[in-house]
């Protein structure tokens, strides 16, 4: 008999080519058949009863299933069967004629019956395409510039990467690491750059939309956490604020550069000021954790998101609440805006993504298992695509109207927990929890490289590097390659050597001045004591002069020579205050005198390595 029913079906489907499907003449079999034993008015699975049109579309308790038009909604998912929740969740799927036959009743707008008319989407209208270079900055893409290359912390195993992001503008990859941030240039997955973070565990990352500044976030889990912002180009430690009693989670910085905000352990969004480091607003809203932030690209929203599946949006400026966006049933692991700032997306682990338009504070899209067992990862592309990861070890790319372009990836050997899009959409990078950095062609999933997340030392890149020479031919290209790698190295070894002398010479110059400042202090401490000493003298003499009158009575002259005593040991006690100060002077100046030449010597030691390393570099062929 059921299978009499599906061919009718499959008949009927054919028959239809050029009809339209109504939910009373074709979609109403298939939910009797196969659907209404759990979704029915006296049972309703989930809140779900599909055994009216009126009930159908009012949907379950998580929400609408079905929108007019919209083919990634839940109800097309389950049927499917390519997530956690599946229809029916037991016996035989649905075949492919009567999922063709609910696609076709979702595209020609849900219709109830022939007379009926088309239903028009409820969600609001909005663009599915980016105007890609439209906030570009002008000038050369800021990129790193002679930076550290010697790892802060050197491991046998890499550890877990936390967070990965692509600048917006630049062929640079930046990725958490061990005390440190790793800085690769997209194309070949060199190593360009470590920036140190002595102060604990980097976990978020994020670049300022011009993408001259990255802001990192971290530190010890329950004990201290902050944020600090470098430059790009020099590596230098512009700002430093939001120092908190436990590990900063999550954190961004506003492209004006004049707010940061923060969120952890403590559930409280918190701004701060970045002229002078004073909390702006300490915000208590969050139930759980806070997991997630991200500002608007024009700086006029800012979104964060909790461990509770909580998702709030806010005006940046004021710190009002703008959207609160229900739906998530778990923690938040991505929030991001599209560069156009009009749509955010939000990414759990309860497996679904959400698409969110900033006017109402609308759903625009929402795939509901687009990961079973959780996502982990999310990443826009400059031109409104997006890619995302999950527990269920695949990778998938999203169109920029949000519905499926391609899994790019599936059976990853470890867990992804970070994905960066370059800024050309080109390539993908993936990270995983076991440390390991891998590059796609982002149109065909081609493996361009990979690289682990513990750098080894310069020291032993060239051992390794000096054995790979040995062994090779010198006639051969790989001969030429490996040559040009030792050659880059030994010139980074160089300028490890030159930035090391250059902070000798920093501290020592740091030192000097503190001792010229101390001498300072001592010789405005002389001069005072000086004056109090000449002051007590002038007084002796004053006395002594009295003494002197023939009409000054016997008592009142014994009173004069008694005060005229004290006076006196008053200028004794002067005279060795006086002396010490003379001597902690004269230390003083020998002290300074000691340094001001070591200090020089290393000044010119540092100029005379970075000759060096510029000589070095000059000297290794362009790729």
């Amino acid at each position: 008999m059921l299978r009499h029913f599906f061919i009718f079906l499959s008949l009927a489907a054919l028959a239809l080519a050029d009809d339209k499907v109504t939910f009373d003449d074709h979609i109403s079999a298939i939910f009797q058949q196969s659907c209404c034993n759990c979704h029915n008015p006296d049972k309703t699975k989930g809140g779900l009863d599909l055994s009216s049109y009126t009930t159908t579309l009012k949907g379950s308790s998580g929400g609408k299933i079905v929108e007019p038009g919209d083919t990634g909604s839940a109800l097309l998912s389950c049927v499917l069967q390519g997530g956690e929740k599946k229809m029916p969740p037991e016996g035989e799927p649905l075949g492919k004629p009567q999922i063709s036959l609910i696609k076709r009743w979702i595209e020609d707008g849900l219709l109830e019956n022939k007379t009926s008319a088309v239903r028009k989407p409820s969600k609001p209208k909005f663009a599915t395409t980016v105007q890609t270079g439209a906030m570009k900055p002008t000038g050369p893409p800021p990129m790193p510039e002679h930076l550290l290359l010697e790892p802060v912390t050197v491991t046998t195993r890499a550890a877990s990467i936390h967070a990965m992001v692509a600048s917006p503008w630049a062929p640079l990859l930046a990725a958490t690491g061990q005390q440190q941030i790793l800085l690769y240039h997209t194309e070949t997955l060199e190593l360009i750059g470590i920036l140190p973070f002595p102060e604990g565990e980097p976990v978020s990352l994020a670049f300022t939309p011009d993408a001259r500044y990255l802001i990192v976030g971290g530190g010890i889990a329950g004990k201290s956490g902050l944020t600090v912002t470098f430059d790009i180009r020099t590596g230098d430690r512009v700002l430093s604020v939001g120092k908190e009693f436990d590990s900063v989670l999550a954190t961004d910085i506003r492209p004006g550069f004049d707010i940061v905000a923060t969120g952890g352990p403590s559930r409280l969004l918190k701004l701060w000021n970045t002229e002078n480091g004073s909390l702006i607003k300490s915000i208590k809203k969050h139930s759980d954790w806070i997991t997630a932030l991200d500002f608007s690209p024009d700086g006029v929203l800012l979104a964060s998101g909790d461990r509770n599946g909580g998702v709030y949006v806010w005006e940046s400026q004021t710190a009002g609440e703008f959207h609160t966006l229900r739906g998530h049933q778990s923690a938040i692991s991505a929030l991001s805006f599209r560069s156009d700032s009009n749509i955010l997306a939000s990414s759990s682990e309860d497996g679904s993504i959400r698409f969110w338009e900033m006017n109402g504070g609308s759903v625009v899209k929402s795939i509901a298992n687009a990961h079973p067992g959780g996502v982990t990862a999310f990443a826009f592309g400059p031109d409104g695509s997006s890619v995302s990861a999950g527990r269920d070890k695949t990778v998938k790319l999203w169109k920029p109207d949000f519905n499926p372009a391609r899994q790019v990836l599936s059976n990853l050997n470890s867990i992804p927990t970070a994905l960066a899009l370059e800024f050309t959409g080109n390539r993908l990078f993936i990270a995983d929890n076991k440390g390991l950095i891998q590059s796609f062609q982002a149109s065909d999933s081609k493996l361009l490289g990979e690289v682990q997340g513990n750098p080894p030392t310069i020291a032993d890149r060239l051992i390794k590097l000096s054995f790979d020479l040995g062994k090779q031919d010198p006639q051969a290209e790989s001969f030429k390659q490996t040559q040009s790698s030792f050659k880059r190295w030994t010139a980074a070894a160089i300028q490890n050597l030159a930035l090391n002398t250059r902070r000798d010479a920093e501290k020592s110059r740091t030192a000097l001045d503190e001792k010229d400042l101390k001498f300072t202090e001592l010789a405005a401490k002389h001069s005072l004591e000086s004056n109090a000493l000449n002051k007590l003298r002038n007084e002796c003499e004053q006395l002594a002069r009295l003494l002197t009158s023939s009409e000054i009575s016997p008592p009142f002259a014994a009173e004069i020579k008694a005060t005229q005593a004290a006076v006196q040991t008053k200028i004794d006690q002067q005279n060795e205050r006086m002396q010490q100060v003379e001597n902690d002077l004269l230390l003083q100046r020998e002290a300074i005198e000691h340094s001001a030449p070591l200090t020089h010597r290393r000044d010119r030691d540092a100029t005379a390595i970075l000759k060096s390393y510029f000589t070095t570099l000059n000297c290794i062929p362009s790729k």
